[in-house]
């Protein structure tokens, strides 16, 4: 049976995983020197901004592994009731989706940068893109719920349940 709301912790780790994306999207300059430098064949430069970036991708990383240890283990709420099953499908793979994306563009910018891998930095870089389609979808779902809809659906996000 789904609990009837999000935990105290599961609503945390969303709202403390929140800002740390936004500042690995906003200040993604901080590596760029720093990787400039290795694709030029020299050393890997560990400056303030190279060790803010990974050290914010360390914390996304393990932390939405975190969130999704939570969601298998105590389970999430059901959506609001009468919801179309089209919409049922688009929230899970939403959802999903940005559980992919939390995990899997740190963990490829990081055999990026310690492998020193071109490729796989290209494929890195494809994560901002990604990231702002899924949040964008995301928080324009949540409005859609809250202005559109008025099912409460926001209100799972603010309080314990």
């Amino acid at each position: 049976m789904a609990p009837k709301g999000y935990s105290r912790l599961q609503i945390a780790l969303h709202w403390v995983v929140l800002p740390l994306i936004a500042v690995n999207l906003v200040f993604e300059d901080w590596i760029e020197t720093a990787w400039e430098q290795v694709e030029h064949g020299g050393p890997a430069l560990y400056d303030a901004g190279a060790l803010a970036h990974i050290g914010v991708g360390v914390a996304v990383l393990v932390l939405a592994l975190w969130r999704l240890g939570l969601r298998l283990g105590r389970g999430v709420p059901d959506l609001p009731a009468g919801n179309p099953p089209l919409m049922r499908v688009a929230a899970h793979l939403g959802h999903w989706a940005l559980y992919a994306a939390m995990i899997g563009v740190p963990v490829v910018g990081l055999m990026a940068w310690f492998g020193g891998s071109e490729d796989l930095a290209e494929l890195h870089e494809l994560g901002k893109p990604v990231f702002i389609l899924l949040v964008a979808g995301h928080v324009a779902a949540a409005v859609w719920h809250q202005v559109v809809l008025k099912d409460g659906l926001m209100a799972r996000m603010k309080r314990a349940g």
